[in-house]
């Protein structure tokens, strides 16, 4: 009776104990079942995680070469701002550093006259420079010596309604038809016929005798003629349309 009771209680005990193992090796292979299963995950985290360090390094050279950009239109808007400051609001290329023109005298040679009013109107075009206002006051600033005298005697002749320069044309026209005249008598006879439509026969008669007794033959004598023409045509001007 003792001995099968010891026999029953021995095999229950290995029972529980093969129960026990069987738990256990149930365990283990649901803990390495886990462990790969982390594993596989650990594995696309890495993976996510080099993604993510490379879309930051994208969005990193992308931001910067924004950056770069912006600094590039803003110093580009600055450059606009003063263009227009300077040019009344017209819309114009930005400005090539170039060398200063050679300003003109106001000799009468047709070349000269010629190439300086070729590269005044080359400088206007390579400076962005538009609007004939701001065109004739450009080449205005090239003038010197007796063309600097002849554009101020032409500003007052503009300013008592004598005469108008609208344009860079008529600038370049007006220029051309007083330091090139065909010869010096001619450009004096010029003032003589101007004076005949504005002026009394008297006038006109006292300035062909002017012209024929000065015999005007270098273009500076032609300028002293024109001059003491220009004033006796202003004198004849005033007195035709002044109140009686």
């Amino acid at each position: 009776m003792g001995i099968s009771q010891g026999q029953e209680d021995l095999a229950e005990m290995v029972h529980k104990l093969i129960t026990d193992v069987t738990t256990q090796k149930e365990a283990l292979g649901n803990a390495a079942e886990s462990f790969g299963e982390m594993k596989d995950e650990v594995k696309v985290l890495r993976g996510q995680m080099v993604d993510l360090v490379a879309m930051h390094q994208s969005l990193t050279d992308t931001v910067t070469a924004l950056q770069a950009e912006v600094e590039k239109l803003q110093a580009k808007n600055c450059t606009l701002q003063r263009q227009i400051s300077v040019g009344g609001g017209h819309d114009r290329p930005t400005r090539v550093d170039v060398q200063r023109l050679a300003k003109y005298k106001g000799t009468g040679d047709s070349r000269e006259i010629d190439n300086f009013l070729f590269q005044v109107e080359y400088y206007l075009d390579l400076q962005g420079i538009v609007g004939d206002d701001l065109q004739i006051k450009t080449a205005a600033m090239l003038l010197e010596g007796d063309a600097v005298a002849w554009w101020r005697r032409k500003r007052l002749d503009i300013q008592k309604g004598i005469c108008t320069i609208d344009t860079f044309d008529d600038f370049q026209r007006e220029l051309r038809t007083y330091f090139m005249p065909p010869n010096a008598t001619r450009h004096a006879y010029r003032m003589v016929g101007e004076l005949k439509h504005t002026g009394s026969l008297r006038d006109y008669s006292w300035a062909q005798s002017e012209v024929e007794r000065s015999n005007p033959e270098t273009l500076e004598d032609a300028y002293v003629v024109a001059e003491r023409l220009a004033d006796t045509q202003r004198k004849s001007y005033t007195n035709t349309f002044k109140p009686s």
